[in-house]
């Protein structure tokens, strides 16, 4: 049980460190000052919880005075035997950075806002060879596992089994419930697919809340799927959906633009599913230049 604790709270160690390293960036060219705290922070909560600050964050900043590496003003790169190294431009210490060895699996991680067409677009990267999964439905296979819990905290859990509209209605009209169900759900969801991608080339997965939850630690690459308000609105409709129930849920996630920015691959979701087909093809296509 021991072991387990510590996992969990380093599972969330992890997501304030990939979330406090967002905060940086996005504040550190207007309140330079206020990324350093970020980045001040960032390093104590890894230190006090034990919790290694992940390789691709380390590179973003520098050891000695925590400034930022992100621009060609920030930071001086040279190349030397295969290894980067990179100059800190404000205290004049350098870094070196080993080249990873080729990943025997790449994982990409799709998100996007409610509506916006995520699932379509997971299906046809299936049909591109990739290995798909949904992280809701993960979510629901292993809730059946913590029905005491669910019951106990939210009173959701009926003979009939677990009542996921009910569910639905209570986090997203409460974000300390929603909080707490993440705090719940989110480690056995990663742990899970951490195993569902071992042994597969290629893997899709269909995150919608995953820089709300940090997820992104478990993806390669991330590609955020976005599309125009009233799209977004005429889709959820479509499928039952209120406008009301929309807009709540809307509420406890990430704006579309915060996501864009964050994103590494972006795709626009305006038109037909013909011009969505040749963009995911042109995405593929892309995809496996980068890691061959």
């Amino acid at each position: 049980m021991k072991q387990k604790n510590n996992n969990f709270v380093q599972e969330i160690a992890l997501e304030r460190i990939y979330r406090l390293m967002d905060l940086a960036i996005d504040n550190w060219k207007k309140h330079p000052e206020r990324s350093l705290d970020y980045l001040k922070l960032m390093k104590k909560i890894g230190t006090r919880n034990k919790t290694r600050i992940p390789k691709k964050v380390k590179e973003l900043y520098c050891k000695k005075c925590l400034s930022l590496l992100l621009e060609g003003k920030d930071k001086e790169t040279r190349v030397k035997e295969k290894v980067l190294l990179i100059k800190c431009r404000n205290c004049g210490t350098t870094k070196k950075v080993f080249p990873e060895k080729k990943k025997e699996n790449f994982v990409l991680g799709i998100t996007g806002g409610i509506g916006t067409g995520k699932t379509t677009v997971l299906k046809l990267l299936e049909k591109k060879g990739f290995n798909s999964l949904e992280a809701d439905k993960i979510a629901k296979k292993e809730m059946q596992g913590i029905k005491e819990e669910l019951k106990e905290k939210f009173d959701v859990v009926t003979k009939q089994g677990i009542d996921f509209k009910k569910l639905a209605k209570i986090v997203f009209n409460d974000r300390k419930k929603l909080i707490e169900l993440n705090e719940l759900v989110h480690p056995l969801v990663k742990k899970k697919l951490e195993q569902e991608v071992k042994g597969r080339k290629l893997t899709a997965i269909e995150i919608p809340l995953l820089y709300e939850t940090g997820m992104q630690g478990l993806c390669d690459k991330v590609l955020v799927v976005y599309c125009k308000r009233e799209k977004m609105i005429e889709r959820k409709e479509k499928q039952g959906m209120e406008k009301k129930e929309m807009e709540k849920r809307m509420q406890n996630q990430f704006t579309v633009k915060e996501k864009k920015n964050k994103a590494d691959y972006l795709i626009e979701n305006n038109g037909t599913l013909n011009e969505l087909q040749e963009k995911i093809t042109e995405l593929t296509e892309k995809i496996k230049e980068e890691i061959e």
